[in-house]
């Protein structure tokens, strides 16, 4: 019987063996099969005499963490987000397509989509220059236009040939900036709101307690509004060979134009439909019989191949270990973790504390596309960049389209701080808020009581208002951190505190202003290739290998696996059929409704106090 037993034991346990090795053994053969084809896919050359495509109907992130991210929560729940695109990978696609000898042209057409803060003036000035890179190299560059936005003008006008749908009009009539005031609205529904804050143009928030803007804000916007559309008229007076003032003249006097005018005062070149368009660019490159179209590579698949390619070489054990790390603070900063557009303070602050950690990590580069948020938040994460710069690690900033308030409070330690033109960053000031729903509670019925073991041990609570000794209590707290952001910008940019306070009071400045002289906010205009390039230069790195690492790294669903797996969310030939996206004016007007929502959603500081632009500016 024993002997019995022993050998069902045995064979039991055999079994389980040969199903283990089974299954280790598919495990390996699929892994095998799925980078086999991902490594195929990445190694695809692009076919000769190719054209690169751009189809302009995507969101340019910052961060490829936002890029990989493919859905997103709208006002009627979780839907399909735009096509995203990381700014890195976008200029880089570009820049190496200047050098393909397999590429002939680059092709741009489409709408692109300003989902938050992505497409904002300072991304897109980056992707411009990269085309005029392009352009430079002495390949031909190509636009088709329908009814364009001011962002799709400003990138498409560098193209040697600019082409307008004969039905379509072209729109040019500058910035304009729009506040949303939410006060007497609270007002009708009972709802209270008080607030505490220090700086003159400190408006964020007006949209609560007044109906109509300062004349405090009206003139930091009006001065704000008219550098950046100084810079977009210059750029693009530039391209389209026109004098400067005549180009504002025409964005002036009227500024919408219907094709044949746009044509007649030199805007656009051509006036087309897509098929003519298509005939043409068949014409000039060369022609693939299997899409029946012109031979041609997406934007997306070619960076896709690039950022593959590189990210491999950078886990490489062979790879070289004098590492550039690349840090990403896209969206509101608020505590705790991060979301999908947002900045969570304590996660930020672990990946910088790691990289400190890294021996690898030679130098660290900081992209800020932030209006800031939480003051707790933005000061834990500053406290790490001290830290780096404190263990002589080499810091430098790269601002995108919003690097303010809070967003500026965790620059200010950098060893070098670059911002574009149209960078909105400033606003060095703080508020604070509370809100209480007493008056609408009583409406419904509703009341509260408490026990408290100190007269204001429910100062924190929504059921009532503050008495006027702790609302003067918390202007004391807002006062003591105005004086600690004071404080610390001086220190980090060896400025004078007084000569901060002259250029603080919250106002919010352009990057052509920040890097005057006589503010000191900046020390040059560029983007994020020049802060990288900087970034080793400050390492002792420069003309030596280093690998790129990215953080955060792409949090990739299980959509973006099966785009990678299919070749890398291409999308159809550019043919006679295709179809150009137009800009969408419902979809803008829900936008903004949605990023209204998510600005009151980013309110979590414990204390409720803020380093925080007034608004995300709609323009």
């Amino acid at each position: 019987m024993r002997f019995f037993w022993k050998t069902v034991a045995a064979n039991i346990v055999a079994t389980l063996i040969m199903q283990l090795v089974i299954a280790l053994v598919i495990f390996v053969v699929m892994v095998i099969l799925v980078r086999g084809i991902i490594g195929a896919h990445a190694k695809e050359t692009v076919q000769d005499k190719s054209m690169l495509v751009f189809e302009m109907n995507v969101a340019i992130t910052d961060s490829p963490a936002h890029a990989a991210s493919r859905m997103s929560v709208g006002l009627g729940g979780v839907e399909a987000s735009s096509p995203r695109l990381a700014l890195y990978d976008v200029v880089d696609a570009i820049n190496q397509a200047a050098k393909d000898k397999h590429i002939t042209a680059l092709y741009l057409s489409g709408s692109l989509d300003t989902d938050n803060s992505a497409s904002g003036y300072a991304t897109l000035r980056e992707v411009r220059q990269a085309i005029e890179q392009f352009k430079s190299s002495g390949k031909k560059v190509y636009a088709y236009l329908d009814e364009p936005t001011l962002r799709d003008y400003y990138l498409a006008s560098v193209a040697d040939e600019v082409t307008l749908n004969p039905f379509g009009f072209l729109t040019i009539n500058g910035l304009s900036a729009e506040s949303l005031f939410v006060h007497n609205a609270l007002q009708k529904y009972g709802v209270g709101v008080q607030v505490t804050r220090v700086g003159k143009y400190k408006s964020a928030t007006e949209m609560f307690t007044e109906d109509h803007m300062s004349d405090a804000d009206r003139e930091q916007l009006t001065g704000l509004l008219g550098d950046i559309w100084g810079t977009l008229s210059t750029d693009i007076a530039a391209s389209r060979k026109l004098d400067a003032g005549v180009f504002k003249k025409l964005a002036s006097d009227p500024g919408l134009y219907l094709a044949g005018d746009a044509k007649d005062k030199k805007l656009v070149d051509k006036l087309g439909y897509l098929d003519e368009v298509i005939e043409e660019l068949e014409k000039a490159g060369d022609y693939d019989e299997i899409n029946d179209t012109f031979r041609q590579v997406s934007l997306n698949t070619y960076a896709h191949r690039l950022a593959e390619t590189r990210d491999s070489a950078a886990k490489s054990p062979f790879s070289s270990h004098n590492h550039i790390a690349v840090v990403y603070a896209e969206g509101d900063i608020v505590d705790g973790d991060s979301g999908d557009e947002t900045v969570g303070g304590d996660d930020l602050a672990g990946i910088l504390r790691q990289l400190r950690g890294d021996k690898d990590v030679k130098a660290v580069v900081l992209r800020v596309n932030s209006p800031g948020g939480s003051a707790m938040a933005s000061e834990v994460i500053q406290r790490e960049m001290r830290n780096l710069r404190d263990e002589k690690i080499p810091v430098v900033v790269s601002m995108g389209t919003y690097a303010a308030s809070g967003g500026y409070w965790i620059s200010a330690y950098s060893d070098y701080i670059y911002a574009e033109p149209t960078t909105v960053t400033g606003s060095i000031g703080v508020f604070g808020l509370k809100f209480n729903f007493k008056d609408i509670a009583s409406q419904y019925g509703l009341t509260f009581d408490t026990v408290n073991t100190v007269p204001n041990s429910d100062m924190d609570s929504m059921a009532r208002p503050w008495t006027p000794d702790e609302q003067k209590l918390a202007q004391t707290l807002v006062d003591y951190l105005y004086d600690q952001f004071i404080a610390k910008v001086a220190e980090g940019r060896s400025l004078k505190p007084d000569d901060v306070r002259n250029i603080a009071q919250g106002r919010v400045w352009s990057g052509t202003a920040a890097v005057a002289k006589d503010k000191g906010l900046v020390n040059a205009i560029g983007g994020l290739g020049d802060a990288i390039a900087k970034a080793e230069d400050l390492a002792g790195l420069k003309d030596k290998p280093t690998t790129l690492v990215q953080f955060p790294e792409k949090r990739v669903p299980y959509q973006a696996l099966i785009q990678s797996l299919a070749g890398g969310g291409d999308s159809s030939p550019v043919s006679k059929i295709s179809n150009s996206v137009a800009h969408d004016p419902v979809k803008a007007t829900l936008q903004r409704l949605q990023t209204q929502w998510q600005l009151l959603r980013s309110f979590n500081d414990p204390r409720g106090l803020y380093a925080r632009l007034p608004y995300l500016l709609q323009f």
